[in-house]
């Protein structure tokens, strides 16, 4: 298992942290969010958190292992 942190360029909000209720979203400063959850692989990350940022049209500035 890897803990994956993804920064997202939006203030944490109710409506993101509904949007990802399984992670726990980190608030880094007044206008950037980072969900953080831990996953199985590289696969897993791409096949549902990445497909649901990218069907939410969300700007992702950044995905690393944590």
């Amino acid at each position: 298992m890897k803990h994956y942190e993804r920064r997202l360029l939006y203030p944490r909000s109710d409506t993101l942290a509904a949007a990802f209720p399984e992670m726990e979203a980190v608030a880094m400063g007044s206008d950037t969010t980072t969900p953080i959850r831990v996953l199985r692989d590289q696969p897993e990350l791409h096949s549902q958190l990445l497909a649901r940022i990218s069907e939410m049209s969300l700007d992702v500035t950044d995905v690393r292992p944590g």
